[in-house]
């Protein structure tokens, strides 16, 4: 079972520490570690977030005998970090992610049910936009009980086209508080893409 690990309260984690802290990571060969599916790190310069997606965590606690101490000698201070079981991956069949500048979307609609969440994607899947090659990574978490949705994209106006055709499936469904809840987007400043390209 996949688990997403949120470093959501690293204050002292700029985008310059970041950077030689992945430079140090990548010398020592731990830039790729085993069992991580997916890294990106994003945020404001001045305080950037990570979220990082595991096969399980012994594989995040092996790689945390090369990361700690290497953030130790950055003075990087790593909280502890917000644990969710994963639900889904969704990911476009490539691992191409140049391009211009991507952004990270949480969105999180109240009471949002596994079984709402399987028709979206059925509906999304018949109208050929399951998988849509701008997304380039989806999550779907647990979070005290409920659904949450993590993406990350390569352009605003695919997300938002996306977002509306969302809006009008679940209107369909009666499912009333898609279309209230907030999207919250953030820029990414690095992405480690380590899974094969999949959708389960």
């Amino acid at each position: 079972m996949a688990l997403l690990f949120r470093f959501d309260r690293m204050a002292t984690m700029t985008a310059e520490l970041y950077d030689e802290l992945v430079r140090r990571l990548e010398d020592r060969g731990a830039g790729a570690p085993p069992g991580r599916l997916y890294h990106v790190a994003y945020g404001p310069l001045d305080r950037l977030k990570v979220a990082d997606v595991w096969e399980s965590p012994q594989q995040l606690q092996e790689f945390g005998k090369t990361l700690l101490p290497t953030a130790e000698e950055l003075e990087v201070v790593l909280w502890e970090p917000d644990v969710n079981r994963v639900f889904d991956i969704i990911r476009p069949p490539r691992t191409d992610v140049e391009g211009p500048p991507r952004l990270l979307v949480r969105f999180d609609p109240p009471g949002l049910n596994a079984g709402q969440y399987k028709e979206i994607r059925k509906r999304l899947d018949e109208a050929g936009l399951g998988a849509p090659p701008e997304r380039l990574y989806h999550v779907c978490y647990r979070e005290d009980d409920q659904l949450r949705l993590m993406s990350v994209w390569q352009s605003e106006e695919a997300l938002r086209a996306f977002y509306d055709r969302i809006v009008r499936i679940t209107a369909d469904l009666g499912i009333r508080e898609v279309p209230r809840t907030t999207l919250e987007i953030e820029e990414v400043h690095h992405i480690i893409d380590g899974s094969a390209p999949h959708s389960r």
